[in-house]
Order: structure tokens, then sequence, then C-alpha cells
């Protein structure tokens, strides 16, 4: 795990671009509000032929997004283009994070000395 998170870090003054105080792994790729919607946008876009889709969860569980298990379904999603699927999704979550945080930076209110 080489990951730098705040609670890797040992940084409890840490927060994400969110709100969520010292953040980890899964905050980070799960429960942060921009991992939530990779996920919600890959689970809304996969062909009901690939995936089963409960009506009381999403399509994709954790364990298929860190672990590369490709979801169940009436038809096995080849597992070479699973990963890639994975790997562009903790890409866009870093990618959003930053993009988020630089965002913030460039919009807030300048401070008074």
């Amino acid at each position: 795990n080489g990951l730098c998170t705040a609670a890797r870090m040992h940084d409890a003054q840490a927060e994400c671009v969110c709100g969520s105080s010292a953040p980890g792994r899964q905050h980070h790729y799960w429960d942060c509000p921009i991992a939530t919607t990779v996920v919600q946008n890959i689970s809304d876009n996969l062909p009901a032929a690939w995936c089963s889709r409960p009506a009381t969860r999403s399509a994709i569980l954790r364990r298929h997004l860190w672990l590369m298990h490709t979801p169940a379904g009436p038809r096995r999603m080849y597992q070479g283009v699973w990963k890639v699927v994975c790997l562009a999704a903790l890409n866009a979550m870093d990618v959003g994070r930053k993009a988020a945080l630089d965002f913030r930076m460039q919009h807030r209110a300048p401070q008074q000395v």
C-alpha cells in the first residue's frame, strides 16, 4: 500500500475536497462523492447482458472495482476489458479529486492580512 492518504500519513488535519477529515483508502476510492459518481456512471452504462442489476444496490460492488472481479451477469465480461475499466475508474477518482481541489483553490476568497 503506497497510497499517500491522510490516514496513512497520520495527518489528522488533512481533509478531502468533500469535507471528510483524515480520509483513507475507503473514502478516496469508494465513499467520496467523486468516487461514488464514477462508480454510478460505470454501473449506469453497463449493459444488462453483462451484469445483474439488483434494485436495492449498485451493479458494482467494492470487490468488483478493487479486486478487479467482473460483475456477475447473464454473460461473462472478458477479464482484460474489466481490468481496463477498473484502472480507468481509479484514475478518474484521483483526477476528479485533484481537479476539484484545483478548482477550489482557484476560486477561494482572498485572505485578509
